[in-house]
This record gives C-alpha cells, sequence and structure tokens, in this order.
C-alpha cells in the first residue's frame, strides 16, 4: 500500500481542498502507484478522482497555461492524467473489474480530454486576441479572464497562507480566503456557463467538450465510420465508432515507436528528394511493406467494423496526424519494394477501398455539422501565393528529368522552432526571410486553377499582393474557395507567444496588423463561407516533427471562421499535382455535388493513379500528397 502518497493525498485535501491541481497531482499518483502494482480497482478509482479535479480547474488553469508552458505546465500535466486514466480503464477492463462496454464508453470521452489538452497550447491564443475586439462577445471574454485572474490571485494568496509553519498561521484570514475562492469559481463557473449559452460556436473553439459515443453514432451517416487514435508511452489506443457499433483495441506501439515508424513510411514521399536521387541513379522508394504494417497495426484492430463504409473519418493525434492514411494497404503487397514504379499501381491502397477525411478532434464533427453555414457563396476562388519573403527568387529553376512530372517540386523550408521566428513581441523578418524559400511555381499554379474553376485574375494576389494585410482586408466570404499556396510553419516546437501560421509577404514595416506571418488566432477572426480552404504548401503537415497540436490550432480557427474543409498537402507538392489533383477534385463535386469532398478527392486520386500516360503517375509522391480536414461528407442539414 503507497502509505506516503496517501498521507501526502490527506495533507493537501485538508490544506487546499479536494480539486485543487496540487490534491489531483497527488491522486495521479497513486493512480499510477496502483496500477504498478496490479491493483486495478484501486488504479481506477485514484484516476476517476484525479480527473474530476483537474476537470473542476480546466478553464481557470487555461488561461495561465501560457505563463507556465515553458515547464511543461498544467497543459501537459492535464494530459498525462488523462492518459493514465484511459490505461487504467483498459487495466480494469482486462482484469474484468466492470463492465467492458461501459469501460470502454468511459475510455473514450477520456481520451478525448487527453487529445484536447495536447491541442490546448495551440488555441490557447484565441481568447486572448478576441478580447481585444469589441462587441458582446469580446466584453464577455475579458469578464471570464478578469474572474479567472481573481480566482488565481486568490488561490496563490491561499497558498501562501496555508505554507507557513502551524502557529504563525492566520486562521481568521484563511477563512476569508477559502470563502473568496469559493465565490470567485462561482462567479467564474456562470461565466463560464453563459459564453457557452450565448456563443456556442466560440465555447467550442476554445473550450470544447468530449462527445459519448452515442453522440458520435447520431452525427455518423450509415455510411461511415470515425476512428480515434490515442498513444500512450509504451501502448496506444485506437477506437472506433459507427452509427450502431463500437469498439477499442489496444496497439502494441507506443508515441515513440509509432514517430519512427511514421518517419519511416514517409522516406521516398519527398518529391524533390526523389526526383534528385533519381537522377543520382539510387532512388530510394516508398515502402509499400511498411505501409501494410501500419494498416494492420492501427486499423486491422477494428478492421471488421469499419470496412464496409463508404467514407473513413480519422481523428489522428501526436505523430499519427504526419500519417497519410490512405496511403495504407488493405492487403499484402505482391512485393515491399517494387523495382518498377508501375507496381505502386496494383498495390490495395485504402483510398482504393473507401474515402478518408481527417478530422482535428472528435468534438470538432459536431462543430462542423451542427454550425456550418449552409448558403454557398457567390465567387469561386480567391488565391493568395508566391509572396515575397526577402529572399532573391529562384525563378527558373531546372527542368525535371524525363518522364517526371513538368512542375518541378517546391523546396521545403528547414523545420525550426516556432520562437526561432519571433524577436521579443515580434516577427524577425531576416531570418524569416532567409529561412523560407521563394515559390515562384505557385503562381503559376493559381492561374491554373483559377482559370479551371472560372476564378477572375483579380482575385489572384500574388507576390507583394500576397500579403496578411489583403487577406484581413479583402472579402473573403464572398468565395467558395480560399487557396494559399505558401508555407505552413506548423513543424517543431510551440514556445512563447508562437502560434501555427501561413507565411505571406513580409511588410517592409512590420505591424500587428501585418507581420507577414497569419496565425490561428487571426484566421479565427476571418469571415469565411467557404467549401474549401487549400493549403497547398510546404509543411503544412510536417513530417519529421509533427504538428499535432499546430495542426489541430490551425484547422479549428478555420472552421470557426466559416471553413467546412481543408484542403492539405504532407508534403511539398509538385505545382502541376497540385493543379491537377486541385481541379479534379472541384470538378468531381462540381459534376456530382452529392458524392461529398472526400469521394470527390478520392476520384481525382485515382484518376491520376490509373492514368497510364506516364509510368510516374502510379507513384504515391504525385497522387497523394493531399488530404481532406473537416467536413469530407456531403453537404447535410443540421444535426442535433
Amino acid at each position: 500500500m503507497p502509505r506516503n502518497s496517501l498521507r501526502a493525498l490527506a495533507i493537501y485535501e485538508k490544506a487546499l481542498g479536494a480539486n485543487h491541481p496540487d490534491t489531483a497531482n497527488a491522486l495521479h499518483n497513486l493512480a499510477r502507484e496502483y496500477a504498478e502494482a496490479g491493483d486495478g480497482a484501486n488504479a481506477l478509482a485514484y484516476s476517476r478522482k484525479a480527473t474530476a479535479a483537474v476537470l473542476a480547474h480546466a478553464a481557470r488553469e487555461a488561461d495561465s497555461a501560457r505563463q507556465k508552458q515553458r515547464s511543461g505546465g498544467l497543459v501537459a500535466q492535464r494530459a498525462l492524467f488523462f492518459r493514465r486514466h484511459v490505461a487504467n480503464l483498459a487495466l480494469a477492463a482486462r482484469q474484468q473489474i466492470a463492465p467492458e462496454p461501459t469501460l470502454a464508453r468511459e475510455a473514450f470521452e477520456i481520451a478525448q480530454w487527453a487529445d484536447q489538452s495536447s491541442a490546448a497550447v495551440a488555441v490557447q491564443q484565441f481568447a486572448a486576441r478576441f478580447a481585444s475586439g469589441g462587441g458582446a462577445l469580446s466584453v464577455l471574454v475579458r469578464e471570464n479572464q478578469d474572474l479567472a485572474g481573481s480566482w488565481r490571485d486568490t488561490d496563490r494568496k491561499l497558498v501562501e497562507a496555508l505554507s507557513k509553519p502551524e502557529g504563525d498561521r492566520d486562521r481568521k484570514t484563511i477563512g476569508a480566503l477559502r470563502r473568496a475562492s469559493g465565490e470567485a469559481e462561482a462567479r467564474l463557473a456562470e461565466s463560464d456557463s453563459r459564453l457557452a449559452r450565448e456563443f456556442p460556436e466560440f465555447a467550442a473553439l476554445t473550450r470544447p467538450r468530449p462527445l459519448e459515443v452515442s453522440a458520435v453514432q447520431n452525427l455518423l451517416g450509415s455510411d461511415e465510420a470515425l476512428v480515434f487514435f490515442l498513444p500512450d508511452d509504451k501502448e496506444s489506443r485506437v477506437f472506433a465508432v459507427t452509427r450502431d457499433g463500437f469498439a477499442w483495441h489496444d496497439i502494441a506501439l507506443g508515441a515513440n515507436a509509432l514517430a519512427d515508424k511514421v518517419k519511416a513510411f514517409r522516406r521516398g514521399l519527398d518529391v524533390g528528394e526523389w526526383v534528385a536521387a533519381r537522377s543520382a541513379g539510387a532512388p530510394g522508394m516508398f515502402d509499400l511493406g511498411l505501409a501494410r504494417d501500419l494498416y494492420v497495426a492501427l486499423l486491422d484492430p477494428v478492421d471488421a467494423l469499419i470496412r464496409d463504409k463508404r467514407h473513413l473519418l480519422v481523428v489522428p493525434t501526436g505523430a499519427l496526424t504526419a500519417l497519410p492514411f490512405h496511403l495504407l494497404l488493405t492487403q499484402q503487397p505482391a512485393a515491399p519494394n517494387p523495382t518498377d514504379i508501375a507496381g505502386y499501381r496494383d498495390a490495395s491502397w485504402l483510398i482504393k477501398r473507401q474515402a478518408v477525411s481527417v478530422l482535428p478532434s472528435v468534438a470538432s464533427l459536431k462543430a462542423l455539422r451542427a454550425y456550418a453555414r449552409q448558403r454557398p457563396a457567390a465567387q469561386p476562388m480567391i488565391g493568395f501565393g508566391d509572396p515575397v519573403f526577402g529572399m532573391p527568387d529562384a525563378r527558373g529553376a531546372g527542368a525535371a528529368p524525363a518522364g517526371v512530372p513538368s512542375a518541378a517540386p517546391r523546396t521545403a523550408a528547414h523545420t525550426r522552432a516556432y520562437t526561432d521566428y519571433w524577436q521579443g513581441a515580434g516577427v524577425d523578418r531576416a531570418i524569416l526571410g532567409k529561412a523560407l524559400p521563394p515559390l515562384p511555381e505557385t503562381a503559376t499554379e493559381l492561374r491554373a486553377i483559377a482559370q479551371k474553376v472560372g476564378a477572375a485574375a483579380s482575385d489572384l494576389h500574388l507576390e507583394a499582393d500576397a500579403s496578411e494585410a489583403n487577406v484581413k482586408r479583402l472579402p473573403l466570404a464572398d468565395y467558395r474557395i480560399v487557396y494559399f499556396a505558401t508555407h505552413g510553419l506548423v513543424a517543431g516546437d510551440i514556445k512563447g507567444v508562437a502560434e501555427p501560421s501561413l507565411a505571406l509577404s513580409i511588410p517592409q514595416r512590420a505591424s500587428d496588423f501585418d507581420d507577414g506571418l497569419l496565425t490561428a488566432s487571426e484566421v479565427a477572426q476571418l469571415k469565411l463561407n467557404a467549401d474549401w480552404v487549400v493549403l497547398s504548401a510546404c509543411n503544412t503537415v510536417a513530417g519529421d516533427r509533427p504538428g499535432a497540436e499546430a495542426l489541430s490550432g490551425l484547422a479549428r480557427a478555420f472552421f470557426y471562421a466559416g471553413a467546412r474543409a481543408l484542403l492539405v498537402s504532407h508534403w511539398a507538392v509538385a505545382s502541376d499535382a497540385a493543379t491537377r489533383l486541385t481541379t479534379a477534385t472541384f470538378d468531381a463535386i462540381k459534376s456530382e455535388p452529392g458524392i461529398g469532398r472526400a469521394e470527390a478527392l478520392r476520384r481525382a486520386m485515382l484518376a491520376y493513379l490509373g492514368d497510364t500516360a506516364n509510368p510516374d503517375n502510379a507513384y504515391p509522391a504525385f497522387w497523394g500528397p493531399f488530404s481532406i480536414i473537416g467536413e469530407g461528407a456531403a453537404r447535410r442539414e443540421t444535426l442535433e
């Protein structure tokens, strides 16, 4: 029995209360110790108490997470508590402590809290930016922040008063502080409720609540399946939901092992490196065997539930955000490493079996389907590309080798931590300009797509016009497609004030309105009515250092602004391939609106893959770079 931990818990509960963060930490330690001892019942009991304590303070902690994130802080701590809770539910299921279906449904909800905690850093700037604006929402957000600050100040004073030696404590002061803390917490709870009641979309953006299995089932169509992954240290878990079924299974790979496999999986998919290696006579080819192995590890445990559904919705976390699931293999390949590129055409790609779309969280399914605007915009497309980063143009790059799609792939920026681009409170323009290669070929890409979809040349904003100021000033809500052909900075560590961003032309004089980076919190304040937001960009979904939190934050911001789906690239895309895939996708859904975005992209990819005019068309680096994030189904009525 962990007597020392029990003694510590008793001290914290008496001094600080049942829900204080320090009490929650003591409860978590007990849950871990009981689990290590094989006592599933007590391990789960203490995990439940730790989770309850953490959730009681979640809103207060979220507002103070910025000051504490450098040391791991409350965000990382909460994710650890929730992952332990899920692991202890799995232990309880193995020990048959409670009915397995009941434990499974609890695990599904707690796993979402873990995922939300990991993504919280990426969206923590939203409330701060909204509070600086005008209108009823801004007033209420500022009031909520003030109340949270008051509660934190009172809690700090209470902890200081209790930390004094027993003989020096002022019991009258301690009693007054406890009453003040309780009153502040009650006022904050009412403010939270009012925000959720009066501005439900904002609450869904900044503080999404997990969905129960039954709620997800009600949101899914009869031909849809959702899979949700939660990596942990030594093993991971997959949850699968259909309208009439639910399952969860352990995955015998921990977070680090998954990251290594995803990194290995992506070898051979960087078009620039592949073309250079091929020119040298020794290309590194995509490994079909690993694509099959990852299917077996990740999806085979729930294959019976998902395989007959036409549309697969994937909620990846951690390293899995960088995995293009549509390139997994449902059957063993004839050869793991084909000697002929044409051999890739016959592989049993998952995309051949079903359309695939990605969600940044389980809760985003409700946000997308409950709050989506139904009236389409009038104009076809507005585009931003070929921004000026301050480097000499690399226009006129050499032609691709014979037999390779003609447009050169764009050069990926070197992956760096976000704070490398910041100096004080602003962007360091010199460092950013040197780090980001120019993208002159994106101008050709945008012109070709504009011609295909009937967009006016005046709706293309290139070079210096591809600015953050123009993005904020122009009536983006008038356009069905909003197209960004630029670098997406979503890789590396998120530190300080930096956010996931899109890189636009760097102004000569930076300001708060235009510093060259369109951040996630700025995206959330745009007004969109877009069927598609296209991020045809380098590093949109980073490879070696997947930007799970960043991608989630950026996607949620676009959804809040009014986008229904994002079309994002997993690696640097050849511009002719980007043009062909995007226009074929738009054409497919225009000619048959009922198929949905995910099926439209599926058809575009399969048409590219099946085109034998060029053998290289069978290679996945060319036909498989894009994924849909968001609503992949056909437009549907609002669901409760």
